[in-house]
């Protein structure tokens, strides 16, 4: 009989249970070497963290393979800012802890006794399998800790590492010694939560000790390569105080080193601790102080919105260089991990650029990354079965794709296959189990294909489309796979709901020939097929495809195919010109039907009366509990729970006429009802606390509206309400900056649609998008709208971006300002001035595009009063603003603002409005003011930011502007602030930049629009110079042109990889 297992020992159990390792008899009874708390198990006994258990005299870990909460997440929510910044990462866990947290915020998992009813099945090639089929770049180990469940944490990390794949650990780092190196050697990076830094916290609040926590950093920092950060969360009067802070800082200094980034987190009460309140904002600012005070080059603060603590700026220079809004990335000031402006190395693991995949969570259904079942009558399919179970789907080996004379379809076999699709995806939507109507498909089931897409299309508007493409593959196989996933997981839209299913075109692609192109540059044009190719392109971890329909249902040459699915990767549209691309052409034959022609019934019930009502009634005592210091429940004991996509609180009371009204909207993806009803709780009695005493809050009531099963009904302009009657649904319209939601048990879809369109009341050129969503409410009517408001604030306007664009300390502005015109003059482009009526002048930073803008700046006579119009980069209020401001202040001096033309400009030009806050963080005029201050400091500036258009906006906007240019006796001077293209590499950029500049130098601003768009030119200004040319056109002042100047930012940095263009120009 062993007494000793210190590695796991192989994974051969009759029962199915994996054996587990770290573990040493003691009598009848074994020790647990895992972690410090060292269990001593009885047969049957279960280890304190519930998932490692005494089975025959041996360990075992119980939850191996079965796992929980698989999402995809940005990195930076581990979290993690210096590892991969902006990159998905696959999440996942399993049940039990091997902490005691009372404060925990993943309790329901960590503390679950309920293995079966929590989790899924997932071998490890299988979460390796959608890790890579959902373009993650990591799997990160999470929600509990994967030492206790090491053996399925190492084996998982093994299939990660054979695709490419990092991996990340979040941990307390409560380990033995003995165990550390084998376990957390199988990973890439780790944030490490270090809870506090008393041992009497430990103890009482986590039922553990913080010794082996600190001995696991000092271990990760000074005997491995792995990157790792530290979180510590800040709980109200437990572990916040500073002197417990300033020591645990100086311990980090001495034996970790300053270049370990920490993150101050806020507690939210949770679990055992509902009885402390959330952590002050001013509680985690003072933390990341004492931190970089101390030394520390790396701080941020977590869970609040606090843009500017958890950005990343350069411990040398200060510099931006990552900025980040929650967990969206902004700026990036990076040259391969160093800092462009000082070359400074940033601690971490960075690539070229930067992720895109934002701030959204995907929910992941790991079951159609299942492997597959084989069944056999006999043990000689065994190494088989063994291959599949260990080394994935990926790894078994495939006959060839059948050669292109093989692969003709008769009419029964088309139709077996359309047929076979549609079950598939009504299946999927309903719930049910797939049942073909030929599962042989008409003999074709074992064909080996490369890929199969279903595109799912309602009125022509595309729907979902899903599929996979890469690898040998069953016809059967490839089908229900690519139908399900357009059924399910399309992350673009919401799953298709049953009452969509009879208004559904189908195509189903099934995909041939895979071809890498492997000629360069525009030779590769040549080699694309309209009609016959669909195309895929891949460079680093981008990836994008398009089916060979896409192009001739676009009427696209092959050199715009060729931009398109570069943008579809996420690159650069011609991204497919550089030797770094691999490009792929591939065949597809494309069979069309419908889903079903007859209306479906939904096999799900939405939810009851009554339930809603209980419901309502919970909610409104729990917000009588917060308003009165109650005790409050965020769970209501034996009510139904599940994932919904809205839910609407609105709460009144006697003698009030507008009810409170608290909501949540994710139409893509679902959100746990319980959890969200209680954050909107929390939300209405934060405001109603603000608004009512005790004498109100007697007579207060709750309504609730619940919504669930989303469906799409096209946008704007081609409304399609078929199946909106079915049931009591709300509607709901949405655009990129607004929405509106209407539920009336009274009121006909059409007339809810009217009440949409009403509220968001769309910008001109705007179109939306129109959703309906069934609904169960204990009121009549609910409402919701969110639309940018437009806010005006007098006084000066502070700086948005100095320290990033430019220096914010005066004596270095004015340095680098006089650098911008000693270089200009040297480039014999300073001058003096002339009365120009307009002008183009780029607006990166001072150091990239100064020398050029100021160039420009000086060639002109300014008068009294300058206009300048940009784009509007941020997301902050209207579309089209005009600045109200009666100053714009800067390092070292303000500059004088025009209230009076700005109101002149609101009243007279439909759509724009006088709007602070869509000025608040914009750098397009900013950047402009330190050139135009040493040239003109008395000059009068208006700001224009122009968010969205088309044509005949622009020149609705330019004939109003013109009209009020002629009432004025000085006309001002009219500035467009604009960069050219963006992020292509310095030779393509300026080929880009040349058309576009051309194009502008006929004078012809139509033609600028047109030439921008349709070449895919990313010149961020360009609506801004339409309504400047279209003005000077209308007021005759339209007749010559200068080019200026132009430069790419790689004559700053040096990288002529990726680059953006600035230029100048004069107009009159």
């Amino acid at each position: 009989m062993v007494d000793s297992v210190l590695l796991p020992p192989p994974p051969h159990r009759a029962d199915g249970l994996r054996p587990g390792g770290w573990w040493t008899r003691r009598g009848d009874r074994i020790l647990c070497d895992l972690c410090p708390r060292e269990c001593l198990l009885k047969e049957g006994d279960r280890g304190f963290c519930f998932v490692r258990q005494n089975v025959d005299g041996e360990m075992v870990l119980t939850t191996y393979g079965r796992s929980t909460g698989f999402c995809i997440d940005p990195i930076e929510k581990k979290p993690l800012n210096h590892f991969l910044p902006g990159t998905a990462v696959l999440s996942f866990g399993t049940a039990g802890c091997n902490l005691g947290c009372k404060f925990c915020q993943n309790w329901s998992i960590s503390k679950s006794r309920e293995i079966q009813r929590l989790s899924e099945r997932a071998t490890p090639e299988a979460i390796a399998e959608a890790a890579v089929a959902t373009g993650c770049r990591s799997v990160a180990f999470t929600y509990n800790d994967p030492v206790i469940w090491a053996e399925y944490a190492i084996d998982a990390a093994e299939a990660c590492h054979q695709r490419g794949l990092k991996t990340v650990a979040v941990t307390a780092g409560y380990i033995s010694d003995v165990a550390r190196e084998p376990v957390f050697e199988c990973f890439d990076a780790a944030n490490v939560d270090l809870k506090a830094f008393t041992e009497l916290f430990y103890q009482h609040l986590t039922l553990s000790h913080l010794q082996p926590v600190l001995d696991t950093l000092t271990w990760l920092k000074h005997e491995t390569d792995i990157w790792f950060e530290i979180t510590n969360l800040l709980i109200p009067d437990e572990n916040d105080g500073p002197d417990e802070l300033q020591k645990m800082c100086d311990w980090i200094l001495e034996h970790l080193g300053d270049s370990v980034p920490v993150h101050f987190t806020a507690f939210h009460p949770d679990f055992r601790m509902q009885d402390k309140p959330r952590t002050p904002h001013e509680t985690l600012i003072a933390a990341r102080e004492i931190a970089l005070a101390t030394g520390l080059k790396y701080a941020y603060v977590g869970n609040v919105n606090d843009a500017a603590r958890q950005s990343t700026f350069c411990p040398n220079c200060r510099e931006l260089l990552i900025e980040r809004d929650w967990h969206e990335l902004g700026t990036w000031n990076l040259d391969d991990g160093d800092c462009r402006f000082c070359g400074t190395a940033l601690d971490g693991l960075f690539e070229a650029r930067p992720g895109d995949w934002g701030r959204k969570r995907q929910t992941v259904d790991m079951s159609k990354y299942a492997l597959p079942i084989v069944s056999t009558d006999n043990g000689s399919d065994a190494k088989h079965i063994d291959a599949v179970f260990t080394q994935g789907i990926s790894s078994m080996v495939q006959k060839p794709p059948e050669p292109a004379d093989e692969r003709t379809l008769d009419d029964q076999q088309q139709r077996a296959i359309v047929d076979a699709a549609a079950a598939a995806v009504e299946a999927a939507v309903l719930g049910h189990p797939l049942e073909w109507p030929d599962p042989d498909l008409g003999g074709t089931a074992a064909r080996i294909l490369s890929g199969a897409f279903v595109s799912l299309k309602r009125s022509g508007q595309l729907r979902s489309c899903m599929g996979l493409q890469g690898q040998s593959i069953r016809l059967d196989e490839a089908l229900q796979r690519a139908a399900r996933n357009a059924a399910r997981e399309d992350p673009r839209f919401p799953p298709i709901s049953p009452s969509e299913l009879d208004q559904l075109d189908m195509e189903v692609w099934l995909l041939h020939d895979p071809e890498e192109v492997t000629e360069r540059g525009e030779d590769r044009i040549a080699k694309v097929t309209i009609g016959r190719h669909g195309l895929q392109v891949f460079q680093g971890i981008n990836r994008g495809l398009l089916l060979p329909g896409v192009a001739t249902d676009n009427n696209w040459d092959a050199e715009t195919f060729l931009d398109q699915v570069c943008i579809k990767a996420g690159l650069p549209p011609t991204a497919w010109r550089d030797d770094a691309t691999q490009l792929f052409t591939f065949d597809g034959d494309c069979l069309r039907g419908r889903v079903c022609t007859t209306p479906v019934s939904a096999t799900t019930r939405g939810f009851g009366g009554s339930q809603v009502a209980a419901y309502a009634d919970f909610c409104n005592a729990n917000i009588k509990a917060l308003l009165t210091g109650g005790v409050t429940s965020p769970y209501l004991p034996g009510a139904l729970d599940g994932e919904v996509q809205g839910l609407l609180l609105q709460t009144n009371w006697m003698g009030n006429a507008r009810p409170v009204v608290q909501g949540r909207l994710t139409l893509n993806t679902g959100m746990p009802l319980q959890a969200t009803l209680f954050e909107l709780v929390q939300e209405i009695a934060g405001r109603l606390q603000r608004q009512i005493g005790p004498r109100q809050q007697v007579g207060l009531t709750t309504d609730l509206l619940i919504l669930d099963d989303a469906a799409m009904h096209g946008s704007t302009d081609a409304i399609r309400l078929d199946g909106a009657e079915r049931g009591q649904r709300a509607i709901v319209v949405t655009s990129s900056d607004r929405f509106s939601l209407h539920w009336d048990r009274n009121t006909t879809p059409d007339q809810l649609v009217d009440r949409c369109l009403a509220d968001i009341d769309l910008p001109a050129s705007t179109r939306g998008v129109v959703y309906s969503l069934r609904g169960a409410g204990t009121a009549d009517t609910f409402s919701m709208r969110r639309v940018p408001q437009a806010v005006i604030r007098s006084g000066g306007r502070p700086p948005g971006v100095a320290g990033r664009f430019y220096p914010d300390d005066p004596d270095k502005l004015a340095q680098q300002v006089q650098a911008c015109f000693a270089d200009a003059a040297r480039a014999g482009t300073s001058s003096t001035g002339q009365a120009w009526p307009a002008a183009m002048v780029p607006h990166a930073g001072l150091r990239f595009s100064g020398a050029v803008a100021a160039g420009t700046l000086s060639l002109l006579e300014i008068p009294e009063s300058v206009i300048i119009f940009g784009p509007k980069h941020t997301r902050h209020g209207v579309p089209w603003a005009v600045a109200p401001h009666d100053s714009w202040q800067l390092p070292g001096g303000d500059m004088a603002g025009d209230p009076d033309l700005a109101r002149l400009l609101a009243e007279a030009i439909p759509g724009l409005e006088l709007d602070a806050e869509a000025h608040s963080q914009e750098h397009a005029i900013e950047v402009e003011l330190p050139l135009i201050r040493h040239l003109a400091p008395e000059a009068k500036i208006v700001g224009v930011v122009v968010g969205n258009g088309d044509l005949d906006s622009c020149r609705g906007f330019a004939e109003n502007l013109a009209v009020v240019l002629d009432q004025l006796d000085t006309p001002p001077l009219l500035l467009i602030s604009s960069d050219m293209n963006h992020f292509a590499t310095d030779s393509e950029n300026r080929r880009l930049d040349e058309l576009a500049l051309r194009a502008m130098e006929t004078l012809d601003p139509s033609r600028l629009l047109r030439t921008v768009r349709e070449n895919n030119i990313s010149m961020c200004g360009v609506l801004p110079a339409v309504i400047v040319m279209e003005t000077l056109i209308r007021r005759g002042a339209l007749s010559q042109h200068l080019r200026t100047g132009y430069a790419t930012s790689a004559e700053t940095t040096g990288d002529s990889s990726r680059v953006v263009g600035y230029a100048g120009m004069l107009l009159g």
